[in-house]
């Protein structure tokens, strides 16, 4: 059993090394691995989690700053939309929330919350306006409510983003 144990710690390493890891997504990983050597032993997949964060290797504050960090440089999300992902992958809705109100994702108090939402919605926004600039106003600005929408943006930020759209479609 100590041979299993060392193996599946490597092997958890091993996965983990790819990028960073919630302990539900290791847990998920490790069961398949268990269910694939038809092994149901709670104790160890327990050891080898705590080995684990001894390692620092699973912490789910790390874990979420690394994804919203992620979601702002490389797949702008909105602020819901990220924290919808963030439980999905387990982190506690506590985690979550100081989350949402830290410096990685400035609160709704803080002047610059605005500002970095809305640079996150014109990001997200890039690629795909070229694609609609020769749509009529009105359809222009419904696909962009749409797009932002669904990529986590609330109404607000949406709404200030598509002035800022049609005003300088309105200069060109």
């Amino acid at each position: 059993m100590e041979d299993f144990y060392q193996k599946l710690l490597e092997s958890s390493i091993r996965f983990i090394s790819f990028r960073p890891r919630s302990e539900k997504e290791i847990r998920f990983y490790l069961g398949k691995k268990f269910q694939k050597h038809k092994i149901s032993d709670a104790p160890l997949l327990d050891r080898i989690i705590t080995r684990l964060r001894e390692l620092d290797y699973v912490n789910d504050r790390k874990f979420a700053a690394w994804w919203v960090e992620q979601r702002q440089i490389h797949k702008p999300k909105g602020m819901r939309l990220i924290a919808q992902e963030l439980k999905a992958k387990g982190i506690d809705r506590e985690l979550v929330s100081v989350m949402m109100q830290s410096d990685n994702f400035p609160s709704g108090r803080e002047q610059n919350y605005q500002d970095t939402q809305e640079g996150l919605a014109r990001k997200a926004l890039e690629k795909k306006l070229s694609l609609w600039d020769k749509l009529p106003k009105l359809e222009q600005k419904k696909k962009i409510y749409g797009f932002l929408g669904r990529r986590g943006f609330d109404g607000e930020v949406i709404g200030r983003v598509i002035d800022e759209v049609v005003a300088r479609k309105v200069q060109s």
